[in-house]
């Protein structure tokens, strides 16, 4: 399930955003790099405070100077990047675009190659490269990806530590099903429960023939005996997230939802035990639903394997077929196989890896793959 995108993140790793991205725009000959995206907000200027109708960017000069242009009365929603940026600010009567462009002369960007956020709206590239006539706009989403697809050491701890907040969504659940309860009810209850803590949830519940449609919203069906349950939640820590899905059963399952659940377990167990650096994306893909195939179950499985995460809940790499991109250390990925057979009921298992430099790491605390015994029974 993808998360928004958080609201603060350590200064640190911003800066070592910054540092890897300025080595990269040397290598490319660039001036300045605009971010523009959300996340990318996050990750290079320390807040993922965005454009709306209202211009609200950043800059990210070959120096490693950072710049960030917004509206003057939005300067507060801005504060987070105080540490890392230099803040200019726009009035309504004023031209947000020429503020961007004045704020790179005076950084001394004048001439030469501006890289460009490859998420950047395409009527706001037109309107920077009005501004920006002295300047070459080129695309510089290649760059982005790359300082971003490869967790540092302070990044993994922190998707650790989104980890192990958001494993006791999933043990705390464990007492709150039974027959009676409907999904929204269990949704309140888990709210109410990690409110105190400041944490936010928002999970996915899906139970019986609702979790047969992949991110099915939580409804008002109430629990059955007999049902599979699908959790889907993510946990945010310091901008970096968490995504974890478990598979709760009510009673005693169906034979043929045992079957399925125990070839999703199959299936992400042979992906993980493949994943190591050099192994293309695809093949990871390829190995769980060979497995899930071959248990009768192929035209069942939905979706992609897995997805990369860090400061969005979906982001590069994915695992998915045909897709040749090979695993790195540092990289951070679902692995989350399915099956979804229509009216009936839904089973998924989702854990999150990292790429190691021999192997990878299945973060992990105290949640096991199996929330019950009943598939097994």
């Amino acid at each position: 399930m993808a998360g928004p995108v958080a609201g603060s993140i350590p200064a640190h790793i911003v800066h070592e955003h910054v540092a890897h991205l300025t080595q990269l725009m040397q290598a490319e000959d660039l001036g300045a790099v605009l971010v523009f995206h959300p996340s990318n907000m996050l990750a290079f200027a320390g807040t993922p405070h965005s454009s709306s109708d209202r211009l609200t960017c950043a800059a990210v000069t070959r120096k490693g100077e950072v710049h960030v242009v917004c509206p003057a009365f939005e300067r507060p929603a801005v504060s987070g990047a105080e540490p890392i940026a230099s803040i200019h600010t726009w009035e309504e009567h004023e031209d947000p675009y020429r503020c961007f462009a004045e704020a790179l002369r005076q950084a001394g960007v004048r001439t030469g190659k501006l890289g460009v956020d490859g998420r950047v709206w395409l009527d706001a590239w037109y309107r920077f490269a009005d501004v920006c006539d002295t300047l070459h706009l080129q695309s510089a989403e290649h760059l982005a990806r790359e300082v971003r697809i490869c967790k540092s050491p302070a990044e993994q701890e922190l998707l650790r530590t989104a980890h192990r907040k958001g494993e006791r969504v999933f043990l705390a659940l464990q007492g709150l099903i039974r027959p009676g309860v409907s999904e929204i009810e269990l949704y309140q209850q888990l709210a109410q429960r990690f409110e105190p803590e400041g944490i936010t949830l928002d999970p996915l519940i899906q139970s019986g023939p609702n979790a047969s449609v992949p991110h099915n919203p939580t409804s008002e069906r109430v629990l059955q005996d007999g049902d599979a349950i699908v959790v889907d939640s993510v946990i945010i820590v310091n901008a970096y997230n968490n995504d974890l899905t478990r598979t709760f059963a009510l009673g005693e399952p169906t034979k043929r939802t045992k079957v399925a659940y125990q070839a999703v377990r199959r299936a992400q167990a042979a992906a993980i035990e493949a994943a190591r650096p050099g192994v293309e994306c695809g093949e990871l893909d390829r190995i769980a639903r060979q497995i899930i195939s071959e248990a009768g179950f192929g035209e069942y499985f939905l979706h992609r394997l897995g997805h990369g995460m860090g400061i969005e809940g979906h982001e590069p790499p994915y695992l998915v077929g045909g897709n040749t991109e090979k695993l790195r250390p540092g990289m951070c990925m679902s692995v989350e196989p399915g099956i979804y057979v229509p009216g009936e009921f839904g089973i998924r298992i989702e854990d999150d890896i990292l790429i190691t430099d021999d192997g990878c790491e299945v973060i992990r605390g105290e949640l096991p793959t199996d929330v019950t015994d009943a598939f097994d029974r």
